[in-house]
C-alpha cells in the first residue's frame, strides 16, 4: 500500500504523516527532508549545480528506525536529521528542488525505499510525479499565517529567532516558487482528498486519514 500526502510547506503533512504510519503501522518515507539534504550538500561543501548532481546521484540516503536521516558519500556516514532543519537550507531547498536531475535522483532514491514496505511518503509531487498510481492520495492545505506560526515553534525549539512577518513572507516565496517551477511543480493530484488544516488539531487529521485508508 502507497499513501501519498502533498501539500506546501508548514501545512502540516510530515508531522501527521509520521503520526498516521505509527497507527497504521507502515513506513513513513519524509521526500522533503532528501531535498533539504540536497540542499545540506551544496551549502556545506560549496558545490557547483554540476558537482551536486553527480554526489547526490552517487550518495545514498537512508532513514533509520528511529527516523533519523543518515547520509553517505565517499563510503563516509553522517547523521543530518538536525543539520537539514536550518533556516538557511530551508532558503535554498527550492532552488535545488527545482533542478530535474535532483528531482529524477531523489525520486529514484524513494521508489527503492518503497520496494518492500506499505509506505505512507509525503512532499509536493508524490501523488502526481513519485507515485502517481498510489494507493490513497491527500493534498494538505492551511493559511500562510498558520503555517508560519507552526514553522515559528520549530526554529524557537531550535534556538532560532525569526519575526512572524519573515516567515509569512519567506512561506508565500517558498509556495510561489513550488508552484510555478518547471519540473513536478507544488499541485494537488486530481484525484486527491483535499484537507484544510488551519482550523484542525493533528490528531483531527491523522483520524481523517487513517479512516480512509482503513476502510
Amino acid at each position: 500500500m502507497i499513501i501519498a500526502v502533498d501539500g506546501p510547506a508548514g501545512s502540516g503533512k510530515s508531522t501527521v504523516s509520521k503520526e498516521v504510519a505509527k497507527r497504521l503501522g507502515i513506513t513513513f518515507l519524509d521526500s522533503g527532508a532528501l531535498y533539504r539534504t540536497c540542499a545540506y550538500i551544496k551549502l556545506t561543501h560549496k558545490m557547483s549545480d554540476e558537482e551536486l548532481i553527480r554526489t547526490v546521484r552517487n550518495a545514498k540516503m537512508a532513514f533509520s528506525k528511529d527516523g533519523s536521516l543518515n547520509l553517505t558519500i565517499n563510503d563516509k556516514t553522517e547523521n543530518v536529521s538536525g543539520k537539514i532543519r536550518t533556516p538557511q537550507v530551508a532558503e535554498a531547498v527550492s532552488s535545488v528542488a527545482a533542478m530535474p536531475e535532483i528531482r529524477e535522483a531523489v525520486t529514484n532514491q524513494l521508489r527503492q525505499m518503497s520496494e518492500t514496505d506499505s509506505v505512507i511518503m509525503d512532499g509536493r509531487d508524490i501523488g502526481t510525479c513519485v507515485f502517481p498510481n498510489a494507493d490513497y492520495k491527500f493534498y494538505l492545505s492551511a493559511s500562510s499565517l498558520e503555517r508560519a506560526k507552526r514553522r515559528m515553534k520549530d526554529y524557537e525549539a531550535q534556538g532560532i529567532e525569526m519575526s512572524i512577518n519573515e516567515l509569512v513572507r519567506e512561506i508565500d516565496e517558498r509556495d510561489r516558487k513550488d508552484s510555478e517551477r518547471e519540473h513536478a511543480p507544488l499541485k494537488k493530484a486530481d484525484d486527491a482528498i483535499e484537507i484544510d488544516t488551519t482550523h484542525l488539531t493533528i490528531e483531527e487529521v491523522i483520524s481523517i486519514i487513517a479512516a480512509k485508508t482503513t476502510n
